[in-house]
């Protein structure tokens, strides 16, 4: 009797096993079909330029060039899953990842604003 219990208790746990190593398979084939596609470049400049709201409108051709300059360099660091789970993140934890790869966009947008800035 209680070599039966064992057996089948050995058998269940090996079943485990080969579902579980089947699930991450699937897992990381799926991850990898997900890849940037055609539109996202657009959409990513146009969601950062609905994010600049004021700044924008004020700085349209900065803000485009500022957009640009930071999807271009994000797709380039991320792949697409990694920048969806990124972008799952708290803003803060986001900003502290993100603006070392995006620092020189940032810095040349800040400079481009400072110098078509009037102060009448």
């Amino acid at each position: 009797m209680k070599t039966n219990i064992q057996k089948y208790l050995a058998i269940g746990i090996i079943v485990l096993v080969v579902v579980l190593i089947a699930v991450k398979w699937i897992y990381n084939i799926q991850v990898n079909k997900v890849s940037w596609e055609e539109g996202d470049r657009e959409t990513m400049i146009n969601t950062c330029i609905e994010d600049l709201s004021g700044y924008a409108v004020r700085f349209p051709s900065q803000s485009a060039d500022y957009c640009s300059c930071t999807v271009d360099t994000l797709m380039k660091h991320y792949s697409k899953a990694e920048y969806m789970i990124m972008e799952a993140k708290e803003n803060a934890e986001k900003e502290k990842e993100m603006l070392p790869i995006i620092l020189e966009c940032y810095n040349a947008y800040q400079e481009a604003i400072f110098n078509a800035s009037s102060l009448d």
